[in-house]
């Protein structure tokens, strides 16, 4: 976000959000929160969520999610694919780490295992089955836990009323009529022209940009080789850069030794 605006200076707006120190922001609890924030809490912005059987706003997940399988087994030393899809879009980068099941789910349990990146399987994958491989920026000084991969989210925002952007002038503002030079950075798909006629929110999305939710993004990480068989929990968490949120979700998975036929 705001590439082009001078480090520091008043229109460097997000110099103090998580994407500028990936994983060095604390979090509420190491799978999210439901709601993003207690019903008490007074800030946190326009959090709306619906109380289920399974939670009520403000729910942690590593205490109320029950343990399910989710039929993914994992051989160690492979690779694997994993994905994920935004609604709205902040910027910023993501990084997917593994726990132990009979450990206590906290950030330094994900913290132990960060999983490395194969860094030329970055897929865009649209609802329709398209897909289109893009070359991904990856992140890996200045990270946390140190030396660790983060991915950068790939579409870029579509945003036309930073002081830092690129091509300030040629992009005219909330007209309906903003084109590619409204994006943070290159859209990384070829038919990407603007924004599409109908929009999801006030900024809209293309084919490949903004608040993109006509597919998901497709990357494949390494299993490590020395991993103990069992059961685990996989964490994605998503530092943004727009805002001061920190996104994150937990999925049970199952690690076998690489000489057992899956």
């Amino acid at each position: 976000m705001n590439t082009d605006a001078i480090e520091g200076s008043v229109n460097d707006s997000y110099r103090f959000n998580p994407w500028r120190a990936p994983g060095y922001a604390p979090v509420v609890d190491a799978c999210g929160q439901a709601g993003g924030k207690y019903k008490q809490t007074p800030v946190g912005g326009d959090s709306a969520f619906t109380t289920t059987e399974f939670a009520t706003m403000g729910d942690l997940g590593s205490h109320v999610l029950p343990k399910g399988k989710s039929g993914a087994t994992w051989t160690a030393g492979s690779q694997v694919a994993v994905s994920w899809g935004m609604r709205y879009n902040h910027g910023g980068g993501y990084q997917y780490r593994l726990c132990n099941a009979n450990e206590t789910l906290s950030e330094a349990c994900f913290q132990k295992t960060p999983l490395d990146f194969v860094r030329d399987k970055q897929t865009l994958v649209w609802n329709n089955g398209t897909r289109w491989p893009i070359p991904g920026l990856f992140v890996d000084e200045g990270t946390w836990p140190k030396g660790s991969t983060w991915a950068r989210n790939p579409i870029p925002r579509v945003n036309d009323d930073n002081k830092g952007l690129a091509d300030f002038d040629g992009c005219p503002g909330p007209t309906g009529k903003s084109g590619p030079r409204c994006t943070q950075f290159p859209a990384p798909c070829p038919q990407d022209n603007g924004r599409l006629p109908w929009s999801t929110d006030g900024s809209g999305q293309g084919e490949c940009s903004g608040d993109w939710t006509l597919g998901v993004i497709e990357d494949t990480v390494i299993i490590p080789q020395n991993l103990k068989a069992g059961e685990y929990v996989l964490s994605w968490r998503w530092d943004c850069e727009e805002t001061t949120q920190i996104w994150q979700n937990c999925a049970d998975v199952e690690i076998v030794a690489d000489d057992v036929m899956v």
